[in-house]
């Protein structure tokens, strides 16, 4: 009879001994504890904050007109805490915020180095297509024809100026260029920003490229500069 009080007495002293490791449902680093040493804890109390930081996930408001071009597998660049980062889509939220007309995009960064603080503030892009060679101007340089439906620029061609309509591909409206699939040649020079009176074959002469450029017309010209190709 004592035998078996005794190995009673050690089953529950290893059941104590058991119920005193706390065992993480997955891999991470301990952000914050709840509890103190020698502290009685409840049934289903929460003990420790575990964060899993070798891959975090950023959630992005995206504008609702871009909603048609966002898609899970897309690659996103952005930048935290003064680093660039690289990340895929991994869901698109299938609602729109009626008050900021967005939608949430959550991308999945690695990080396995832990470079990347969970609550960092972050500023990027998805990137929906990449086109190698492609022919750039500013979006500055863009002008919408009386209906909206059509674009052009102004190219100074000689001495003159010249409106010349062209096909848009991709816009990038946050480094503010534009593509341009038709319409335009490797060197052509454009007017760029608030031309005020300009018009089909008035004559120019450009003082300057850049800011500051003018026109013997009197009406300022933002900028004059070169149509370029991508890399």
């Amino acid at each position: 009879a004592r035998l078996a009080a005794a190995e009673a007495r050690v089953r529950s002293t290893s059941s104590f001994v058991t119920d005193t490791r706390v065992l993480a449902p997955t891999r991470g680093v301990v952000a914050a504890r709840q509890v103190e040493d020698g502290e009685h804890v409840a049934r289903g109390a929460s003990m420790f904050t575990v964060v899993r930081n070798d891959v975090l996930e950023l959630a992005a408001n995206v504008p609702a007109r871009r909603a048609g071009d966002l898609r899970a597998g897309l690659p996103v660049r952005f930048t935290a805490d003064g680093r660039r980062f690289d990340g895929r889509v991994a869901r698109v939220s299938p609602t729109i915020d009626p008050a900021s007309r967005s939608l949430t995009v959550y991308v999945e960064v690695p990080n396995a180095d832990g470079a990347l603080r969970g609550n960092s503030f972050a500023t990027g892009r998805v990137v929906g297509r990449s086109v190698r060679d492609a022919l750039l101007v500013p979006t500055a340089a863009l002008r919408q024809g009386a209906d909206s439906s059509s674009t052009y620029v102004y190219r100074i061609n000689g001495d003159k100026i010249q409106r010349a309509p062209v096909r848009l591909g991709i816009v990038d409206d946050v480094q503010g260029i534009a593509q341009v699939a038709e319409g335009l040649d490797t060197g052509d020079r454009v007017v760029v920003g608030n031309v005020g009176t300009l018009g089909e074959g008035m004559r120019v002469t450009v003082v300057g490229e850049g800011n500051g450029a003018g026109t013997t017309a009197g009406a300022p010209v933002g900028a004059a500069g070169p149509v370029t190709r991508s890399k």
